[in-house]
């Protein structure tokens, strides 16, 4: 029941309940889907022609296991090449495509490849608890989940060898693509990757884009004008823009080589190149207000924002914000990178940030993060409101709670959250920076169900590591305990139990301390949880009716059942089968009592445990039964495919031979999509029992 989702205490109503994933058919058999990762960013929509690397990478994909680096200077072009052939060719791999940013060379620290690894492994259906912690043996999985199937790699922005090597398949339909602005010696040379320099636009080729966008026909000016730009795509299109609003190619020319207007080049390539002075050019023309709008929006932390975001950033209403977003991308100061989403080329950002650190005082800059991480806030605890109703939500004070945010529906806040996941996880970092502590522990906190529910524990021990520390600096032992439960939760997921142990227990103090009955109640029931986990089977059972001393004491009737449950399997785990009936008809009546369906499932299960412990076996059946119905309503998917196993046993002693096979295929099924090795032990018995041994045939999604 720990407070970040571990247990029972988040799942609400039966009207709330959220599904966690596929809910499968009935008993008499299935089709069950694997993930098929489709990972790749949205292609450029402006992606200029290089023909000739196209059909190179074509000609590189037909060798068998090959990676390919594209390499270049920034803003040349690699991403935006690397993505458009990627999709170009995706029918080619059917088992997927996965893309990552390594951040290389972003102002946020380079991803390690254990946290890529995470990554990847999730998506390919990897539950985090089977996920090894170390390096080298996430990296032998990752090769072996790849074995004999067709799947595309894109590693964009990679600094070096060693961020990339351990991503590497082995798989000879594997293709992998690695960006960089190295040469990256050690990837050629140690793991034969074949290098394709990503050079700038021939000169022909850019001043054709460049007439294509401007309607220029001035060759020679055109000419001039594309070199003095370093022919990179990003800035011949943006001078594009400026010579199409009646400018002449000789204005613009004059104003590249004026020596109190140019600006210092960025990028060095083999002409000289004034970036720095064709984004000024776009810069200087926009109105003050959108000019402040385009700088403000360098402060967001994730890779792309919507149009809230920006609205909050910048104090601006969301009409007014989707006009000025409009303006910034028809000049090409920003891109569309998806629905109602936005983005900065990476040097573009680079050089917002210049703006905003000159033309922007620090207090200003400051009460621009806090107005955003003040909307991430608000919109997180709306969504964590919908996703679980019954759980303990975080107070919001001041500012926080103006404006409160709602979703439609649990869908709806799933969706929401998906999309701003990769914002959320800096945006703590910027509260941490920028010393707003209360930020720090509540977003976390607010975030933690979620990333539970999608299986993202990398991130939740990160946040929930955050949060502790955020609490203590705040001195705020309330908030201290509670970040607590949320870090032994996502440590017990993780099956580190001995460290899990410790925080509950820690929290157990804290609470105390500060005579908080609400926390020492769910901080009791975790530490007893967890001793049921490491075998310990009577000292989990003194802490469990501890724990249900207080929740009758506070007359939480739904925390009640839920501990009852658990004081359920204890007694069954220390072979007292009548004692353990007892407990869990309590547990079930109490559960329907508050309309708390996954405690209804857990007991209807445990009542089938006893019953099967005591050969009553058409008894256990009737409970089994009962579990599966209900915790296919939840989508309760590792439960599911428990009870069917129980049930398929079952039902094969008592000779209903074909249900019970129906049963059992589908739980090996359910437990081979959670890459569960129980999935072994059914395959086995169906073997032992009927004599097969095949399994159902993953069907390819998105």
């Amino acid at each position: 029941m720990n407070e970040d989702g571990t247990g029972n205490a988040f799942d609400g109503q039966a009207t709330h309940v959220v599904q966690a994933g596929t809910i499968y058919g009935g008993v008499n058999g299935v089709q069950h889907s694997l993930p098929v990762p489709r990972q790749l960013p949205r292609a450029a929509t402006c992606f200029t022609d290089r023909a000739h690397t196209m059909h190179r990478l074509n000609e590189l994909a037909m060798v068998e296991n090959e990676v390919v680096l594209l390499s270049g200077p920034a803003g040349v072009g690699k991403s935006a090449l690397a993505v458009f052939w990627a999709h170009s060719a995706k029918n080619r791999y059917p088992d997927g495509q996965l893309y990552v940013n390594l951040r290389g060379y972003d102002r946020l620290a380079p991803l390690s490849p254990e946290a890529v690894l995470q990554g990847f492994l999730s998506a390919l259906g990897t539950p985090d608890n089977r996920t090894p912690g170390d390096l080298d043996a996430m990296s032998a999985l990752f090769r072996s989940l790849l074995d004999g199937k067709r799947i595309l790699l894109v590693a964009d922005n990679a600094g070096s060898s060693e961020q990339v090597r351990p991503l590497l398949p082995s798989s000879p339909a594997c293709f992998t693509i690695v960006t960089s602005r190295n040469r990256l010696g050690g990837l050629t040379a140690v793991d034969g990757a074949t290098h394709v320099p990503v050079r700038p636009l021939d000169t022909p080729d850019a001043v054709e884009l460049f007439s294509r966008l401007s309607g220029h026909r001035d060759t020679d000016g055109a000419t001039r004008l594309v070199l003095r730009c370093g022919r990179l795509p990003l800035t011949v299109r943006m001078a594009a823009r400026q010579a199409s609003a009646d400018a002449s190619l000789a204005v613009l020319l004059d104003e590249l080589t004026d020596g109190e207007g140019r600006l210092e080049a960025i990028a060095a390539l083999d002409e000289e190149v004034e970036v720095r002075a064709v984004f000024s050019w776009s810069y200087q023309q926009l109105p003050p207000a959108t000019a402040r709008v385009f700088r403000l929006l360098s402060l967001h932390a994730g890779p792309d924002f919507s149009v809230q975001a920006a609205a909050a950033l910048t104090a601006l209403s969301e009409a007014e914000t989707r006009r000025v977003l409009r303006r910034l991308t028809a000049v090409n100061l920003l891109e569309e990178s998806g629905e109602r989403r936005y983005a900065f080329h990476d040097l573009l950002r680079d050089y917002a940030r210049e703006r905003v650190a000159e033309e922007e005082s620090a207090e200003a800059r400051t009460q621009a993060l806090c107005r955003e991480l003040s909307f991430y806030l608000r919109m997180t605890d709306a969504a964590d409101r919908v996703l679980v109703p019954e759980r303990q939500h975080v107070p919001m004070t001041g500012g926080d709670d103006q404006g409160r945010a709602s979703f439609a529906d649990p869908a709806a806040a799933l969706q929401w959250c998906d999309a701003e996941l990769s914002s959320l996880v800096p945006a703590v970092q910027q509260a941490v920076e920028f010393g707003l502590d209360e930020v720090a522990w509540k977003l976390p906190v607010a975030l933690v169900y979620f990333l539970r529910l999608r299986r993202h524990n990398s991130h939740r021990l990160e946040l929930s590591t955050t949060a502790v520390e955020a609490a203590r600096r705040l001195g705020d032992r309330w908030a201290e305990a509670w970040s607590l439960i949320c870090l032994g939760g996502v440590e017990s997921d993780l099956e580190r139990y001995e460290d899990a142990l410790a925080h509950f227990a820690e929290a157990l103090l804290v609470s105390q301390d500060i005579n908080d009955r609400w926390w020492e109640g769910m901080s009791a029931y975790n530490v007893a949880w967890t001793l049921r986990l490491v075998g310990r089977y009577e000292d989990a059972l003194h802490r469990q009716r501890e724990a249900l001393a207080i929740f009758q004491e506070n007359g939480d009737h739904r925390n009640e059942s839920i501990a009852l449950s658990e004081i359920g399997t204890l007694e069954l785990n220390l072979g007292r089968p009548v004692q353990a009936f007892e407990v869990y008809g309590r547990a079930l009546a109490g559960a329907r009592e508050t309309a708390d369906l996954p405690t209804e499932a857990k007991s209807l299960h445990g009542l089938g445990d006893v019953c099967k412990a005591q050969e009553r076996t058409t008894e256990a059946i009737g409970w089994y039964e009962q579990a599966v119905r209900v915790r296919r309503r939840i989508g309760d998917l590792l439960g599911l495919a428990r009870s069917l196993m129980e049930l398929g046993k079952q039902l094969a002693m008592v000779g209903r031979a074909a249900v019970a096979q129906d049963a059992l295929d589908e739980a090996a099924a359910l437990f081979e999509t959670l890459c569960d090795p129980v999935a072994e032990d059914v395959r086995r018995f169906l073997a032992e029992h009927y004599g097969t041994t095949h399994a159902i045939p993953p069907q390819p999604s998105e």
